[in-house]
């Protein structure tokens, strides 16, 4: 490499820096109201029924099934990926897996599997949603925003 792309590629790396700390920004509240949203029920029993929902932790610790475990997987997974990018560490593919685990678990609360037929969300049900399909659209903005940084660079040292 000569200088001048040296340099270049400094430039890039500080641009990919300062472009990861602005979204991190964005992540931070986002996990912190994903994590407290799962301490609410998601879904509301019947007006007759006897039924009661729990919280999502409520519902693996006391019943277990399959499904509720393979939701707090995805929420703690998905979460934990959203803690490295709120700090400014993020890759295209972390923020992929990030995208990911949006999607599921957003996809996940809107089909409610394990029920014949599905309850009615809560309050905190929609809102988990509604935030799992943002961060997926952040995400996927932030990985276009570093895609066209590179590409960017790519044009300019060939």
């Amino acid at each position: 490499m000569t200088t001048g792309n040296l340099r270049s590629a400094d430039v890039l790396a500080e641009r990919i820096r300062r472009t990861n700390i602005t979204y991190a920004r964005l992540y931070g509240p986002l996990v912190v109201l994903v994590i407290a949203a799962s301490f609410f029920p998601y879904y509301s029993p019947e007006p007759d029924s006897s039924v009661t929902y729990g919280n999502l932790w409520q519902e693996v610790l006391s019943i277990g099934r399959g499904v509720d475990v393979f939701a707090l997987f995805a929420l703690l997974f998905t979460t934990g990926l959203l803690c490295l990018a709120a700090v400014g560490r993020t890759t295209i593919a972390v923020l992929i897996a990030i995208l990911t685990g949006a999607i599921v678990i957003g996809c996940t609360l809107l089909q409610a599997p394990g029920y014949v037929s599905p309850p009615a969300l809560t309050i905190f049900g929609i809102i988990d949603i509604s935030l799992s399909f943002l961060i997926a659209a952040i995400t996927v903005v932030h990985s276009l925003h570093l895609f066209t940084l590179d590409l960017g660079f790519q044009r300019r040292t060939a």
